[in-house]
């Protein structure tokens, strides 16, 4: 069995075969985090922005105080 470079549990031996140097869970973690920064700036690419008139695109989709 393979050892997760993240949390050091034991994985498959095929998963390791993939090429993938961690756990389903930790991949997943990591994915998750790599998708909403696409996300982030792909929104970022997309909101017109006029000087002046709106706020920075970069703070349009930032999490504000009351949603955490």
């Amino acid at each position: 069995m393979a050892e997760c470079i993240t949390c050091e549990e034991e994985y498959s031996n095929r998963r390791a075969a993939l090429g993938y140097n961690t756990c389903l869970d930790c991949g997943e973690v990591d994915a998750r985090a790599i998708s909403q920064q696409r996300a982030h700036a792909k929104l970022c690419e997309m909101t017109p922005y006029v000087s002046g008139s709106m706020t920075q695109p970069d703070t349009l989709f930032e999490r504000s105080h009351r949603d955490k």
